[in-house]
């Protein structure tokens, strides 16, 4: 399963990705959803409550449920790009999730 994603690299610019999907975590120090992928020296961070990344797991789970292809993508929300460990911040995101 891949998924794709509009991300924010380090310089603020916005580029579009592909990357084999492994999973999502919620991080509670930094109140972060981090999707982990197959790029080794990368992690993709969305911030977000709680109660937002309950919704966008649901939607996840859904999503690898469906009859399709093997592409998710994330429709809404801001997708940091990050090295390994490091985490960004922004607004709270509530993002939407489908399989293409």
């Amino acid at each position: 399963m891949y998924i794709a994603m509009h991300c924010i690299n380090a310089n603020n610019s916005e580029l579009d990705e592909i990357c084999k999907f492994y999973g999502i975590h919620y991080d509670n120090m930094y109140k972060s959803c981090v999707i982990s992928t197959d790029h080794q020296h990368h992690d993709f961070v969305v911030s977000m409550l709680e109660e937002d990344y309950k919704d966008f797991y649901r939607q996840v789970l859904t999503a690898l449920a469906a009859e399709g292809g093997q592409v998710m993508e994330i429709t809404k929300g801001k997708v940091f790009r990050c090295r390994k460990n490091e985490i960004r911040h922004g607004e709270n995101q509530k993002c939407e999730i489908k399989r293409l």
